[in-house]
């Protein structure tokens, strides 16, 4: 009997934030979508590569802004929607004024990281709050990536021998 593989039900990731900021904290959050966006976004025509989340003044709700979910093939010009509308974000009151509360304080933001449907078939985002990095520090980081990589390739060929 064979076991199943786990599905990877990642739609897209942003590779960017990663580069551009310090993540300090995430949070899981569900996204209100359209149908047709529902229908794209399984076939992977998601993108968040410029997306960003606006925390509202009352600090009750955030929205997605700025993020490219493109057009479904199979449904006709009448039922589409929008490529780059603000798209509600599924929050607890309490973790948007959290999130309010860092962003006016401090030099945070906040940025989508991951977007994937969880088991229950409901499409999430992974949010960070985030800091942005300078070029100091992105040059840091790369020698520390080298570094590690060439340590392993030393520990590697010495285990062969």
């Amino acid at each position: 009997m064979k076991k199943k593989k786990p599905k990877d039900t990642t739609v897209c990731r942003n590779r960017q934030a990663r580069r551009n900021y310090e993540i300090v904290d995430t949070l899981e959050a569900g996204i209100s979508l359209l149908g047709t966006e529902v229908k794209a976004s399984r076939d992977g025509k998601m993108n968040l590569q410029d997306a960003f989340v606006k925390v509202s003044k009352n600090g009750r709700s955030c929205t997605l802004m700025n993020c490219h979910i493109g057009k479904h093939d199979m449904s006709g010009a009448y039922f589409q929607h929008e490529e780059r509308r603000p798209r509600m974000l599924l929050l607890h009151k309490e973790e948007a004024r959290k999130l309010l509360k860092k962003t006016e304080t401090t030099g945070m933001t906040v940025v989508p990281l991951v977007a994937y449907f969880n088991d229950d078939n409901k499409m999430k985002l992974q949010i960070g709050l985030a800091r942005g990095k300078n070029l100091r520090d992105k040059r840091q980081d790369l020698k520390e990536r080298d570094m590690k990589r060439e340590n392993s390739r030393i520990i590697k060929n010495f285990r062969m021998n």
